[in-house]
């Protein structure tokens, strides 16, 4: 029995890994291998026959019987196994250590009488743990805020990833997205499928990757955004298992492209304008004062009035275009002087309150109590609001009402002119600020260009909303970025 004892305790001082101690049932210590004894820096005569929980010093959190923690308490009365972790400061560093503690069989029973303690050191895997973990969460930050649209799915498209930035550009919450929608669904019809081909394809950043390829996406709300897309197949174990998917918003970009290109446009009709004004105006005006000459010296026949009629009628309308040709092509920087924006407005409504009375239309001004002073061209101005209402006044042939609403906010003034008209169809908004296009007979197209291109010399922005048969608005924004409106005035 004593040889068989003293091999068994050979076998557990051969154990590297494990620093392995047996307590008896009176939890007193009765083995303790090497390794134990090494690690620990104790010598053997130090801890045989010493109660368990006297050794609990090297740890932070010990397992003393004293205070009911020990785990050794069921393993000895149950007879169950019990796991429990433990750590220690050793030389500057914090050690983690895997405590298992197993109740000793003999012949197949257990039996409460001895126990075995199997500690391992798991500092190690627990550092590595934790970087993993904390380089996940990195990770899984950077994805979260990043600028860019981030989207991953599987093998079917089914979606797994879905990132703030996609959020933001598409309008999907991730709670929409996430496990409920098919990748497809983010493209237009058919394009998910051009786009996963692509990939596989060498020309395009090479097999498997896609990059900086510009496509367009879905949003939410049904309208398509233009995007710069790269993505590249995931792989697992040599298995393609799914695609992630990078994006970012183009729109300014396409924006700012399409202004140049018209800036560009812009100039060459500015040169043909110059051009054309100096040959044409004067053969104009020639013709329009032999017409009304002849018109009222001749005794002609009421058809040949009529004619004589159109040919004033239509040379006033040339002499009108080329006028807005030279103002489209020489909208000049404005001069801006501090003024109330409230008092021009009224200033206007006043020159077209004739016409107002002649189509039956009220007009209506909606300011706050307050309105501050700021800086802006006058004459400028003057001519987008008479612009405005003479669109307004045009969609509203039977009457109805133009309201012009003042808002003012921290940074900027909103003047929101809407009216009760006829409303533009869809696809003509999308043209209503390209220069020469009009859906009215002697309309010349310019009127909105024009005053766009005003209110973004004065660094704003005007924007149309409008719905057929309800009316349309027209919203201006104004910065307020001058000395004057670091106080409001009342109006």
């Amino acid at each position: 029995m004593e040889a068989e004892v003293r091999l068994f305790c050979q076998i557990l001082d051969s154990i590297q890994d494990d620093y392995i101690l047996v307590v008896n049932q009176e939890r007193r210590i009765f083995y303790v291998n090497k390794p134990f004894l090494e690690h620990f820096r104790y010598q053997r005569d130090e801890v045989i026959g010493k109660l368990c929980y006297e050794m609990s010093r090297p740890f932070h959190e010990p397992c003393t019987a004293a205070q009911g923690q020990c785990p050794l308490e069921n393993t000895l009365s149950l007879g169950i196994t019990q796991k429990t972790t433990l750590t220690r400061n050793w030389e500057g560093r914090k050690l983690s250590y895997e405590a298992m503690f197993y109740p000793l069989k003999e012949d197949g029973r257990v039996t409460p009488h001895m126990v075995i303690g199997v500690f391992r050191d798991i500092t190690t895997k627990r550092q590595l743990e934790q970087e993993l973990r904390h380089r996940l969460e990195f990770e899984s930050r950077l994805i979260r805020i990043s600028i860019d649209g981030i989207v991953a799915n599987d093998r079917q498209g089914n979606i797994l990833i879905y990132n703030e930035g996609a959020q933001k550009i598409l309008g999907y919450q991730p709670e929409e997205v996430i496990g409920k929608l098919n990748v497809a669904e983010l493209y237009p019809p058919g394009l998910a499928r051009e786009i996963k081909k692509k990939i596989y394809q060498d020309d395009f950043g090479g097999a498997g990757r896609l990059e900086n390829f510009e496509t367009t996406l879905r949003c939410q709300d049904g309208s398509l955004v233009p995007v710069w897309l790269s993505a590249c197949l995931i792989y697992e174990d040599s298995q393609e298992i799914g695609v992630v998917g990078f994006f970012r918003d183009i729109s300014e970009r396409k924006r700012l492209e399409e202004r140049f290109l018209q800036n560009k446009r812009l100039a060459a009709v500015g040169q043909m304008a110059a051009h054309i004004g100096h040959e044409i105006k004067n053969p104009l005006m020639l013709i329009g004062g032999f017409a009304q000459q002849v018109q009222r010296s001749a005794s002609l026949e009421e058809k040949d009035q009529r004619k004589l009629q159109i040919i004033q009628e239509e040379t006033r309308r040339l002499e009108r275009f080329l006028t807005d040709l030279g103002s489209f092509t020489r909208v000049s920087t404005p001069h801006k002087v501090p003024g109330k924006i409230i008092l021009l407005l009224q200033e206007v409504a006043e020159m077209m309150e004739s016409s107002f009375k002649e189509q039956k239309v009220k007009f209506c001004l909606q300011p706050p109590p307050e309105v501050p002073v700021f800086s802006f061209d006058p004459g400028q101005i003057r001519q987008v609001f008479l612009n405005l209402f003479k669109n307004a006044l045009e969609a509203m042939p039977a009457g109805g009402q133009l309201t012009v609403k003042i808002e003012v906010g921290d940074h900027d003034i909103a003047l929101i002119i809407a009216d009760t008209g006829q409303g533009i169809p869809p696809e003509v908004q999308k043209e209503l600020f390209s220069p020469f296009f009009t859906t009215k007979e002697k309309g010349t197209g310019l009127g909105l260009v024009i005053s766009r291109q005003i209110i973004e010399q004065h660094q704003g922005e005007i924007a149309i909303e409008s719905e057929v048969d309800r009316g349309t608005r027209c919203i201006i924004r104004l910065p307020l970025t001058n000395q004057q409106n670091l106080y409001r005035r009342p109006i």
